[in-house]
C-alpha cells in the first residue's frame, strides 16, 4: 500500500509537470512508473501532445494495391485509409478499425463507425471547379447537417468561401502546386464556428488534402490523398 501511494503521488507529480512544464513529457518512461499508473500518465500525455503517427512511406503506399489516404482525427494517430468503392462521384473510405468515410468533390458527406455519426451533407451542388473557375461563384451559402448519437436532422449552418491562391504542399516527398479554399463555417445557435481547407489541384480540380470539422462532437479531421483514386 505504501508503494502504490507513493506511485499515485508520482503519477501526480509528473501531472503537475506536465502542467507545468510541457516540454518535459518526452523524457518519462516506463522503467520509473509502475505499468496501471504509466498507462494513465500516457493517456494523459496523449490528450494534451497527441500520439504518434504510425511512418506511412511511399514504399508503403506503392506496396499496397489499392488506392489509399492518410488519414488522422484529433490528436489520435494517422494511419492508411483504403478505397472500398466508388459509386456516383462518391468515394467510400475504410480504416483498418472499421471507420467509413464517404466522400464527395473531397468533402467528408458521411461516417460510419464513429460515436458522433455524420449521417447526411446537404448543399448547393458547386464543385471546386465551379468554385475556381467561375466568375461570380457562389460565396455564401447554407448547409445542412444531421448526425446520430444524438439524433440531430438537418443542422443550418453558414458558409463562406475564400480562394486563397497556390500553395505548395508535400506528399509523400512530391511537392504539388494546389489552390488553398478556405471555408469559414459557423451556427451561431450553438456557437459552432470552424475554418475548413481544402488543396485543390487546379489542372483538373482533385482534392489531394483537406482538413475538416464535419461536427461539433468530434475533433478536426486531417485527410491526404497518398494514391489517386482512379477517376
Amino acid at each position: 500500500m505504501k508503494s502504490s501511494r507513493y506511485l499515485l503521488k508520482l503519477l501526480q507529480a509528473f501531472t503537475a509537470l506536465i502542467v507545468l512544464n510541457l516540454g518535459a513529457c518526452a523524457s518519462i518512461s516506463s522503467d520509473y512508473i509502475a505499468s496501471p499508473y504509466f498507462r494513465a500518465f500516457e493517456t494523459l500525455k496523449g490528450a494534451i501532445f497527441g500520439y504518434p503517427d504510425y511512418e506511412i512511406t511511399k514504399e508503403l503506399v506503392e506496396g499496397i494495391p489499392y488506392s489509399s489516404a492518410k488519414f488522422k482525427i484529433g490528436k489520435g494517430a494517422a494511419g492508411l485509409v483504403i478505397l472500398e468503392s466508388v459509386s456516383n462521384k462518391k468515394l467510400t473510405w475504410v480504416s483498418a478499425d472499421k471507420i467509413y468515410l464517404i466522400v464527395e468533390d473531397g468533402r467528408i458527406i458521411r461516417t460510419l463507425g464513429l460515436f458522433n455519426n455524420l449521417t447526411s451533407y446537404e448543399s448547393p451542388k458547386q464543385t471546386f471547379k465551379e468554385l475556381i473557375e467561375k466568375d461570380n461563384p457562389i460565396l455564401d451559402y447554407f448547409v445542412y447537417y444531421s448526425y446520430d448519437k444524438p439524433l440531430l436532422l438537418a443542422l443550418r449552418t453558414h458558409v463562406h468561401l475564400s480562394n486563397k491562391g497556390l500553395q505548395s504542399i508535400d506528399i509523400l516527398g512530391d511537392t504539388k502546386s494546389l489552390i488553398l479554399i478556405e471555408e469559414k463555417i459557423s451556427n451561431d445557435y450553438i456557437g459552432w464556428k470552424e475554418l475548413n481547407r481544402y488543396w485543390v489541384d487546379p489542372k483538373d480540380f482533385f482534392v489531394w488534402k483537406s482538413i475538416q470539422h464535419i461536427s461539433p462532437k468530434l475533433p478536426v479531421f486531417v485527410f491526404e490523398v497518398t494514391k489517386r483514386p482512379p477517376i
